[in-house]
């Protein structure tokens, strides 16, 4: 994740949201003062702050939109099965934009 500071402009702003990556690593907060003196600003959301009720509705409306076919997803890159492991390699290091698809 804080690979991504370095691809924000000045004034920029990073979303995260479901990370991957695991816990920050232990200079995250020489990063996070590196973006303070851009002006870059950093969020987080946790789906635990939503109410049951909430998600439900919103996963109901998810579903019946891909069953419309209207969801697009984001696809990084292709990749036969057998590489697997390089494919996670690459997410646990932040290299990621949107989705591996491992095929048969």
């Amino acid at each position: 994740m804080p690979s991504f500071f370095a691809k924000l402009n000045p004034n920029g702003r990073m979303v995260a949201v479901g990370l991957v990556g695991g816990q920050p690593p232990a200079d995250f907060g020489m990063t996070m003062m590196a973006a303070f003196q851009k002006s870059m600003s950093f969020a987080t959301f946790s789906a635990d702050t939503v109410t049951e009720a909430d998600r439900r509705a919103v996963r109901t409306e998810q579903f019946a939109a891909a069953s419309r076919g209207e969801l697009r997803m984001v696809v990084h890159e292709l990749l036969p099965l057998e590489d697997a492991v390089p494919a996670h390699r690459k997410m646990d290091a932040g290299e990621v934009f949107g989705r591996i698809v491992l095929t048969p």
